[in-house]
């Protein structure tokens, strides 16, 4: 019994890790669930120290949005119509995260080193 639990364990581990992109919706539920998480990152900030903390954190944010960027890249473009279509489904998740942002993004202009970091996180993407 332990031995089947261990090999369910794992096959859930290495299913999880494996987690490329394989379409456009994917990518894109990808890079809002980061751009979620960094705004949360964001949110935490309160001071100098909390700052400090988050700027590693939101570079880590960056490398993952960078490789979504590139897994994004190695994939064929959708039509026209299917990108209507995922925009669409998008919009409103895009929209709330956008607002959040904006709200946050005062706090990068406040704390150096979390300027610092947004530079460096974005220029992952590239």
């Amino acid at each position: 019994m332990r031995r089947i639990i261990t090999m369910l364990a794992l096959g859930l581990i290495i299913s999880a890790c494996g987690g490329g992109i394989s379409t456009y919706e994917e990518g894109m539920n990808a890079y809002a669930d980061v751009m979620e998480e960094m705004v949360g990152v964001l949110d935490s900030v309160t001071d100098k120290s909390s700052a400090e903390n988050a700027a590693g954190k939101i570079e880590a944010l960056g490398n993952r949005l960078g490789k979504i960027t590139s897994q994004l890249a190695d994939l064929p473009r959708p039509d026209a119509k299917e990108m209507q279509e995922l925009a669409k489904n998008q919009r409103a998740r895009m929209q709330d995260v956008q607002q959040d942002a904006a709200a946050q993004m005062m706090k990068v202009a406040e704390y150096p080193v979390l300027l610092d970091a947004w530079m460096r996180a974005m220029e992952n993407m590239r």
